[in-house]
C-alpha cells in the first residue's frame, strides 16, 4: 500500500508538521505499507523545503490544493492521509482544503488534531464537509469522539481512535531508567526538583501563570527549577515578534528568578527532548484554553514518564484521567503551587503518578501507533476503489514572469506608462494603479518571494495614505514626487477602499491591520454623496470582504447604501434585451456584477446576487464569452442599440474583470460553469481574441496596453500588467477546471 501525507513538515516549526515527520518514519516499518510520500504545506513558498517531498502546497493558494490533488491522482497512490487543524490550510477556517478533499481520486483519511466543543458555524461546516469527503476520520481521544458526534460533524461509524505517538526511544529510555534506580533523580537525593515545559511558546500557553506561582513554591522548596524549552510559535513571531517571550523573561527578572527559570530558546531535537524529560520530575502544561484536543508536548511527557501537573482541557483530561498527573484550574497559581508542593513533599505520591505515566506511555510508541494507522488506511483502502481521475488540464503558473512588475516599480509606487517595456517616468504615478499595485503584491507575498513583495505592499499602503485628505484623496503624482491635483471623490478612492478591504481580509501583524483600518475609516467617512457606479462598485468589493460583525456601523451602512445603488440602477435600466446597470457599456464592466454578487454573498441577500449573476450572464453573451473569439468593449464604449462590441480598442482591464467575476461568482455558487467561463476570458490575454495573439509577453512577465482591430498596442504599462497579473492570480488560487485542450500558458501562433 502506497500512502501520501499531506501536512505541514519540517523544517515548518510545526507541533503538526513534527508529528507528520514521526509517523512517515514508522509508517514506513508498518505492515502492508511499502511507500509513504509526503506533500507538505508551506507558508512561506520561496523558503527551501527538504528533499524528497512528492509536492508542496502554498498554503493560501487555493488552486495549488487542486493541481496537488489531481497529480495524485496521476500517481499509484493508494490512500491519502491528511493531517487537519484549520490553521495549517488557507482560507477562511482552512476551507482550502477542501479543494484538495473534493478532488481526490483516492479515498481520504482525516486525523484531526483540532475537534471544537462550540466551533463557529463557518467552522462546522468546514469540518463537515471535510468528514464527507474522508472514507475515514482519525482522533487521538474518546472525547475527540464524542465531541465529533456529538458536534454532527461526522457519524461514529466512520471515526477511528489512534492515539498521538511518542518517539521510541524516550519510552524505552524510561523502562531502562525505571528498571535501573526505581525511583526519581529526585528521589535519589538530587538537589534539583525540575520542573519543565517545552513546545512551540505562544501566549495560549499559559507559562506566565507557573513563573507567578514560582515565589510561593520556592519558600518551601528553594530546590525547585522551572525549565522552558522551545522556540516562540512561528506565527506568533511573525504577527508580534517575541513579545511574549520577552514578557516572560522580563516577569522572571522582576520576581528575582533568575537562578530557579531556565529559557532554552530552540526547537529540540528527540535526543534533547528526551534528555529534558528523563531530567524531569513535574511536567506542566498550563495551558489556558480546554479546546485543545491532542499534545504531542504532553504525549512525550506521560511517554518518559513524568509526573504531570496540567489544566483541564480535553486532552489532558483524558490523559490524566487514571492518575499519571494532576489537573488545576486554568490561570490559577496558587491551585499549581499547591499540585506541585504535593509531587515535591510526597515521594509516594510522585511515585505512583510516574508509574501511571510510564504504563499508559508503554503503549504510545511509534511503531505501534504506526500499526494502528496503517491498519485504518487499509481498511480506508478497501473501503473505496479509486475514483476515475478527472480529465482535464491544468492551470501552471509557475512559469509566470514578474520581471516587468518589477521595473515598473519603484520606491514611491508604480509608474503609470511604458514605452514598450521602458517605464515612462513623464507619466508619474496614480492612486489607481497603486491601489492595484498593493492586492497584487499581497498576493505575491503569498507564492513568491514575501520579503520583497511584502515590502512593496508597504510602500503602496504609504501611497494611499499620503493620498488621502479632506474631501477624499488625491489621484495623481508627478515622477518628482509632487500631488498634481487636490483630494477628491472617484474610482481611485473606491480602488483603496477595495485594496484596503483585500489587506484587512488576509493582514497577519498588527502594527499593518491598525493604520489600514484607519485609512479605510477615513476614506469611508469622505462617501456621503452620491458615486459613480464604478466608484461604488469598487467600494463594495472591499467592504463585503470583511467580517461583518467587526465591521464600523458606518462602513456597514455604507455597504447597503451602495449596493441598493447599483441593484437600482440595474432595475431602472435593464430590460430583455439590455440587462445591464448603465445605457452603456464603458471601462471594466463586469465589476459591476462582482459587486453585487459580492455584496449579496456578505449580507445574506439572494436578491442581490441573483441580479449579479443575471447582468454577468448578459455581460459575457454580449461579449460572445461562449463562442470562438472573445470580443470586450471598445474603450469607448458600445451604447444601447449598437452593435457589439462598439468602437476603440479592447482593453486588458476589461479581460480581468470578466475573469474575477466569473470567479467570484464561481466561489459563491460553487456552479463549474462559472470557472470555465473564467478560464475562457482569461484565454483574451493568450491568443483568444479577435487578432489570435496574446497580450502577455512571456519574456517580460508585461501586458500590452490594448488590441486594436489590427495591431496590438506594444507599450506594456501598470494597469494592463497588474491587470494581466491581478486575473491570473485569481484563477490560479480559485484552482477552477480547464476545458481546452492544450496548455493556457503557450502561446497562440501569431
Amino acid at each position: 500500500m502506497r500512502t501520501a501525507i499531506v501536512s505541514t513538515y519540517p523544517p515548518r516549526a510545526c507541533g503538526i508538521g513534527a508529528f507528520a515527520a514521526d509517523l512517515r518514519a514508522t509508517l514506513l516499518g508498518a505492515s502492508d505499507v511499502r511507500r509513504v510520500d509526503l506533500v507538505a504545506v508551506v507558508n512561506e513558498p520561496s523558503s527551501p523545503q527538504r528533499r524528497g517531498l512528492l509536492a508542496s502546497i502554498a498554503q493560501s493558494v487555493r488552486g495549488d490544493y487542486v493541481r496537488t490533488a489531481r497529480m495524485l491522482g496521476r500517481l499509484d497512490v493508494d490512500v491519502v492521509l491528511l493531517q487537519h487543524e484549520y490553521g495549517i490550510f488557507g482560507g477562511r477556517d482552512g476551507e482550502y482544503v477542501l479543494s484538495l478533499a473534493q478532488e481526490l481520486a483516492q479515498p481520504l483519511v482525516v486525523t484531526l488534531h483540532t475537534v471544537l466543543s462550540e466551533p463557529s458555524p463557518h467552522q462546522s461546516d468546514v469540518l463537515s464537509e471535510l468528514c464527507a469527503q474522508a472514507e475515514l476520520v482519525i482522533v487521538m481521544t474518546d472525547t475527540a469522539l464524542r465531541l465529533l458526534v456529538e458536534s454532527g460533524a461526522c457519524p461514529e461509524e466512520k471515526v477511528r481512535v489512534v492515539p498521538h505517538g511518542a518517539p521510541a526511544r524516550i519510552v524505552e529510555r524510561a523502562a531502562r531508567d525505571f528498571e535501573a534506580s526505581g525511583s526519581s533523580a529526585y528521589a535519589r537525593g538530587r538537589e534539583r526538583f525540575q520542573l519543565s515545559t517545552f513546545g512551540l511558546i505562544s501566549p495560549g500557553k499559559g507559562l506566565e501563570t507557573v513563573i507567578e506561582a514560582l515565589p510561593t513554591m520556592l519558600e518551601r522548596h528553594p530546590e525547585i527549577v522551572y525549565t522552558i524549552a522551545g522556540r516562540t510559535h512561528p506565527e506568533i513571531a511573525h504577527r508580534e515578534g517575541e513579545r511574549y517571550r520577552l514578557m516572560l523573561e522580563r516577569r522572571v527578572l522582576e520576581l528575582d528568578l533568575e537562578a530557579q527559570v531556565e529559557f532554552d530558546d530552540r526547537f529540540l531535537s528527540v535526543d534533547e527532548l528526551s534528555d529534558l524529560l528523563a531530567a524531569t520530575d513535574v511536567f506542566v502544561t498550563p495551558y489556558r484554553s480546554r479546546e485543545q484536543i491532542a499534545s504531542g508536548a504532553l504525549t512525550f511527557a506521560i511517554a518518559a514518564g513524568c509526573a504531570i501537573v496540567s489544566t483541564p482541557y480535553w486532552y489532558a483530561q483524558d490523559m490524566l484521567a487514571s492518575g499519571a498527573g494532576q489537573l488545576v484550574p486554568f490561570d490559577d497559581r496558587r491551585a499549581l503551587d499547591r499540585a506541585v508542593g504535593a509531587y515535591a513533599e510526597g515521594q509516594d505520591a510522585l511515585a505512583a503518578a510516574r508509574a501511571q505515566a510510564r504504563r499508559i506511555g508503554s503503549s504510545l510508541a511509534w511503531p505501534s501507533v504506526a500499526e494502528a494507522t496503517a491498519s485504518v488506511l487499509q481498511e480506508a483502502h478497501e473501503l473505496a476503489p479509486r475514483r476515475r481521475p478527472a480529465g482535464v488540464v491544468d492551470l501552471h503558473l509557475s512559469s509566470l514572469r514578474n520581471d516587468h512588475l518589477l521595473t515598473l516599480v519603484d520606491d514611491v509606487g508604480i509608474v503609470q506608462h511604458a514605452h514598450g517595456i521602458i517605464p515612462n517616468r513623464d507619466s508619474g504615478y496614480c492612486v489607481d494603479d497603486v491601489a492595484r499595485l498593493a492586492v497584487v503584491s499581497l498576493a505575491l507575498a503569498r507564492r513568491d518571494d514575501e520579503q520583497t513583495w511584502t515590502s512593496i505592499l508597504y510602500r503602496s499602503l504609504a501611497f494611499l495614505h499620503a493620498a488621502a485628505g479632506a474631501g477624499g484623496m488625491r489621484n495623481f503624482m508627478s515622477y518628482d514626487r509632487r500631488w498634481l491635483d487636490e483630494p477628491h471623490l472617484g474610482d481611485h478612492v473606491g480602488r483603496s477602499i477595495w485594496a484596503l478591504g483585500d489587506v484587512l481580509a488576509t493582514a497577519w501583524i498588527p502594527s499593518l491591520v491598525t493604520p489600514a483600518r484607519h485609512l479605510l475609516e477615513r476614506l469611508v467617512a469622505e462617501l456621503t454623496g452620491d458615486l459613480s457606479l464604478r466608484t461604488a462598485a469598487y467600494a463594495v468589493l472591499g467592504l463585503s470582504r470583511l467580517d461583518l460583525d467587526r465591521l464600523d456601523l458606518r462602513a456597514r451602512h455604507l455597504l447597503e447604501r451602495l449596493s441598493e445603488q447599483l441593484a437600482n440602477a440595474h432595475e431602472e435600466n435593464a430590460c430583455e434585451e439590455w440587462s445591464w446597470f448603465e445605457d452603456e457599456l464603458s471601462y471594466d464592466n463586469a465589476r459591476l456584477s462582482q459587486a453585487l454578487i459580492s455584496a449579496g454573498n456578505a449580507l445574506a441577500r439572494d436578491d442581490l446576487v441573483e441580479v449579479g449573476l443575471e447582468s454577468l450572464s448578459w455581460l459575457g453573451d454580449a461579449c460572445d464569452l461562449r463562442g470562438e473569439t472573445l470580443r470586450l468593449p471598445g474603450h469607448h464604449g458600445r451604447r444601447r442599440n449598437e452593435d457589439p462590441p462598439g468602437a476603440g480598442d479592447e482593453q486588458p482591464l476589461d479581460a480581468a474583470a470578466l475573469v474575477e467575476a466569473e470567479l467570484t461568482a464561481f466561489t459563491i455558487t460553487r456552479d463549474a460553469k462559472h470557472g470555465v467561463r473564467a478560464t475562457r476570458a482569461f484565454e483574451w490575454f493568450l491568443g483568444r481574441n479577435r487578432l489570435q495573439r496574446p497580450l502577455y509577453d512571456f519574456a517580460t512577465g508585461g501586458c500590452s496596453d490594448g488590441l486594436g482591430s489590427a495591431a496590438i498596442n506594444d507599450n506594456e504599462g501598470a494597469e494592463s500588467t497588474l491587470a494581466f497579473h491581478r486575473a491570473a492570480l485569481l484563477l490560479e488560487a480559485a484552482g477552477v477546471r480547464a476545458d481546452v485542450g492544450q496548455s493556457l500558458l503557450v502561446p497562440a501562433a501569431a
